[in-house]
């Protein structure tokens, strides 16, 4: 496997330029896929399939065609067709299932599916660069060999991306078009170029125009891949430098700064992808950081083994939340995503360690394995064997079950609205536990969160609501003597602002319109760590016929602490001045309020 950087380069066997005939099948598959999308759009019945159809449809008609494109050749193996075929049977089954968990429609909005989409997405990857190695300039399907797989998968990423820089520059051409005969008052290209009937069919044929153009100029897409190249190998030792440093630094600070971040374990996945992506990067199919000096690749060479020491640092870290807060969908990808990084710097470091500068002989197996493994998980992940969903939703209800959160803790909209099908049969498990029955407010707002139609008001535990009303009227209330905010005066922003850390807060009471009935102006004041001018904001709160509401606040900074603000403010020399600019009405029609 060893050779210089011009022959890794070289395109493994050779195929020939795409002919007439596959130029066509590409225009044709991106045309339609174009009009399958617009007809999809366009139709209002699709708005009322069952999401099994649409997740169906969609997932079919988004991968296929540039499956097809991608991967279409002069000369195919006589399985190819079958290959295909057999993903697409595959696909709409696993697009079937995850419809099937965003039913029943009326009570479940999925929205958009990014986890499902991302999956897909980088699995017909794999498939597309496994079946243009395994099956182009052959008469029968084969396992491909390491360096088509690493040429084609680059190739085709390459040629993916220069295709939508390609559909972009067309249609910002396109935006100019359309401006400049707006100018000269013409604007019939405006309303076409807006139409849905003219964007979907002329943009998929534009982008499989581009395809073919980046198809057809391999030089030009080889040019760019070495270019990508020097970058890495540019950029390698540094990465190298950033992972040995900065744990030497680790028994000096301990790792709680890190995960007091909250996102420590993804700064560390980050920092361990990039490391093995440039490391595949630069070696391709020559001798292991041959190019660079000697002291550079034995840095290199440390890096790697001690790469899986981060691995093991961000799946700890993720195991922390999870004792805390149990699993969630985000949680779970970041596992696997964790999984299988660590599997693979594992593998790399003892490759290393066994192998010492001859360790890259593994390299073919390692990565070739990772890619099923990839696919593996892709696929898994949207099937019955490992459902998210299902996991989180399960995980979640366990902790409310065995006491591990209390009620006033659980997150019972979380499971309704992020968690499909699953959640909502949680929900419904939930309604039977006794500690739940016996709480009239959270049985109530367990019913209205299994009502077809929620809203954002029913996001929070309604006991965590009543708590923090409690402490905000037990927030200090000026003159001394005033009464606290009203039981049914609704507080909850209020009450979020006034926790937050380095706040402190007071309540003024005063009537400011002079009806006899107080207002409450809650005054949030926050230090500043920089300078001597702190943040300071006031919020009035009113009861008026539509309820307790905010009808006024303001913000502004001030040199006084709170303890001297408070010390100002209950001395009382308050004086109501009538406002300068008056309203402007028309009969009784406000046109103009300056006080807003």
């Amino acid at each position: 496997m060893h050779g210089s950087s011009d022959q890794q380069d070289s395109t493994p066997n050779q195929p020939q330029d795409l002919g007439i005939a596959e130029k066509r099948l590409i225009l044709i598959a991106a045309l339609l896929q174009g009009l399958a999308l617009y007809a999809l759009k366009f139709f209002a019945a699709v708005e009322h399939w069952s999401p099994v159809w649409q997740f169906l449809c969609y997932t079919l008609v988004i991968t296929l065609p540039p499956l097809i494109i991608v991967t279409v050749a002069p000369r195919l193996a006589r399985g190819y067709w079958w290959i295909v075929a057999a993903y697409a049977a595959l696909l709409a089954l696993l697009a079937s299932y995850r419809g099937y968990q965003c039913t029943p429609a009326d009570m479940i909005d999925c929205n958009w599916p990014f986890a499902f989409c991302v999956a897909v997405v980088v699995a017909t990857f794999i498939v597309a660069f496994l079946l243009r190695a395994g099956a182009t300039d052959t008469a029968q399907l084969r396992w491909p060999d390491y360096s088509a797989q690493f040429h084609y998968s680059w190739d085709i990423a390459l040629t993916v991306g220069l295709t939508l820089i390609f559909t972009g520059i067309f249609w910002l051409i396109l935006f100019l078009w359309q401006s400049l005969f707006k100018l000269v008052g013409v604007g019939f290209f405006k309303e076409l170029f807006e139409e849905d009937w003219f964007f979907y069919p002329v943009t998929w044929l534009v982008a499989g125009c581009g395809a073919i153009l980046f198809r057809s100029q391999q030089s030009f897409v080889l040019t760019l891949k070495r270019l990508l190249r020097t970058m890495l190998v540019a950029l390698l030792p540094l990465l190298a430098v950033l992972t040995v440093v900065f744990l030497a630094t680790l028994p000096f600070t301990g790792l709680q700064p890190i995960w007091d971040t909250g996102h420590g374990s993804a700064l560390l996945l980050w920092l361990l992808a990039l490391l093995l992506f440039f490391t595949n990067g630069v070696i391709q199919d020559e001798f292991p950081f041959a190019r660079y000096p000697k002291w550079i690749n034995r840095l290199l060479l440390l890096a790697l083994v001690l790469a899986p020491i981060y691995a093991a640092f961000a799946l700890y870290g993720l195991f922390l939340r999870v004792h805390q807060y149990g699993w969630t969908p985000e949680r779970l990808w970041g596992f696997v995503v964790a999984l299988t990084l660590a599997l693979l710097a594992v593998s790399y470091s003892i490759a290393i360690l066994r192998r010492g500068g001859h360790w890259a002989d593994w390299l073919p197996r390692l990565n070739s394995g990772l890619a099923l493994w990839v696919l593996a998980v892709c696929l898994i992940t949207q099937s019955p064997l490992a459902n998210f969903w299902r996991i989180s939703a399960d995980s979640q209800a366990a902790r409310l079950q065995d006491g591990r959160v209390a009620l006033a803790d659980f997150d019972f909209f979380f499971l309704r609205q992020k968690l499909g099908r699953p959640g909502l049969e949680a929900l419904q498990s939930l309604q039977t536990l006794p500690i739940v029955q016996q709480d009239n407010d959270i049985a109530a707002h367990l019913q209205q969160l299994l009502a077809p139609k929620i809203d954002g008001k029913l996001r929070e535990n309604p006991l965590q609501i009543h708590a923090r009303a409690q402490r905000v009227r037990e927030i200090p209330v000026l003159p001394e003597g005033a009464p606290p905010p009203p039981q049914h005066a609704d507080l909850g922003a209020a009450g979020r602002a006034c926790e937050q850390e380095g706040r402190a807060c007071l309540w003024l009471v005063q009537d400011l319109d002079g009806d006899g009935a107080p207002e409450y102006l809650l005054f949030e004041h926050r230090d500043s760590s920089t300078d001597q001018r702190h943040w300071l904001r006031i919020t009035a709160h009113t009861a008026g016929d539509g309820g307790w509401a905010v009808f006024a606040d303001s913000s502004r900074t001030t040199t006084e602490s709170f303890d001297q603000l408070q010390e100002r403010l209950a001395r009382g020399n308050f004086a109501l001045r009538a406002s300068r600019w008056q309203s402007l009405y028309l009969d009784d029609e406000l046109l103009f309020d300056p006080t807003q």
